[in-house]
């Protein structure tokens, strides 16, 4: 087995529930007014598992709710996503999301930095609003890169999705076993497992300490706030076969 000090692992941090808190508002609200512009049916959010999903899976289950042909309103998604990330960032006005960061979660990136491990994120939010979000909270020039809910139809194909941008953003080239996802939903952790990456979950979104240790994640954390535990947690999953 390789001795941990001799891998460069690849961390990714989930946003929503991860770094940010939950329920930002200026995000749904921009999804529902660029569904209801470019397919012109009103719609709500409501009854809609949101955690854990893709923006472009939502969109997807609106298409059947309202029985849209999900081929024709497949070929608007792009549209539909580009027109939310400009309403989002209008929404923004340059404002700041430092506020809604959770406890530990600068301090924990940091560490990644110290360590020399490369740290990027693995989101559902459509590329153009999960820039918005690391900017708006000071994390985006240390999360330069990742993998983003707007193309992808399940989250399980973005691990390799973000082990490609990594490689494309710092000429490192990962394996999934290397990678260490961070996340707050069981989703989170089934995608760890589909894309053959280490998972460490934290109960800082809708999902406490016991729903997510039924999914067995290879480590769990109540959140970031101790960052010398979510180090030797990195450092656990990855010596594991």
């Amino acid at each position: 087995m390789t001795p941990i000090s001799r891998i460069r692992p690849l961390i990714l941090f989930d946003i929503d529930g991860t770094l940010l808190r939950t329920g930002d508002p200026h995000h749904g609200a921009s999804f529902v007014h660029a569904f209801e512009h470019i397919y012109g049916r009103p719609v709500t959010l409501e009854g809609v598992p949101l955690a854990g999903m893709l923006d472009a899976q939502i969109a997807r289950e609106l298409f059947e709710r309202h029985q849209l042909n999900a081929d024709e309103a497949a070929q608007k998604l792009t549209e539909m996503m580009e027109m939310m990330g400009r309403r989002y960032t209008d929404a923004l006005a340059g404002g700041s999301l430092r506020e809604r960061l959770l406890p530990g979660v600068t301090e924990s990136v940091l560490v990644c930095f110290q360590r020399e491990w490369s740290a990027g994120v693995l989101t559902g939010n459509a590329r153009s609003v999960g820039h918005a979000k690391l900017r708006a909270a000071g994390l985006d020039r240390l999360l330069s890169f990742g993998a983003f809910g707007d193309t992808a139809i399940d989250r399980s194909h973005l691990v390799e999705a973000a082990i490609h941008d990594a490689e494309r953003v710092i000429g490192v080239r990962h394996q999934p076993a290397e990678t260490v996802l961070v996340g707050d939903t069981p989703n989170d952790i089934r995608a760890a497992r589909l894309g053959g990456a280490r998972v460490i979950a934290v109960a800082t979104g809708r999902f406490d300490v016991d729903a997510l240790s039924e999914h067995e994640p290879d480590a769990l954390l109540p959140d970031l706030s101790d960052t010398l535990a979510f180090e030797s947690a990195v450092e656990t999953v990855l010596r594991r076969k």
